[in-house]
């Protein structure tokens, strides 16, 4: 699996928050949105969508934004690395919101 860096920005609602996903290695930038936010540019190279219902029964729609993607192997066509590259986006997305609901649900049973 590819290593991924979030960069969160949850603390600005009026935009919409703002998740940054990166990749060092090939180089990439993800934006995740979820559904009904505001989309920070318009200008995704691709797209993949996610489903995800949180402890709480709620389901919330994700999209990843992938906006830039370069990397220095001549051999891989980046149109085609990119697909392999969201995928593992989407699963370790998935793992992050995870975490993040156990956390808060752990935290709220020592309040």
């Amino acid at each position: 699996m590819h290593k991924f860096i979030l960069g969160e920005n949850p603390m600005a609602p009026e935009t919409g928050g703002l998740w940054i996903i990166r990749l060092p290695q090939p180089i990439a930038i993800i934006e995740a949105v979820l559904s009904g936010e505001k989309i920070h540019s318009k200008n995704a190279i691709h797209t993949a969508n996610l489903l995800y219902q949180n402890p709480d029964g709620i389901t919330e729609n994700w999209q990843l934004r992938m906006y830039h993607l370069f990397t220095t192997d001549f051999l891989t066509d980046p149109e085609k690395q990119s697909e392999p590259i969201l995928i593992d986006a989407l699963h370790w997305f998935r793992a992050y919101l995870e975490f993040e609901d156990k956390n808060i649900d752990n935290a709220d049973e020592y309040e």
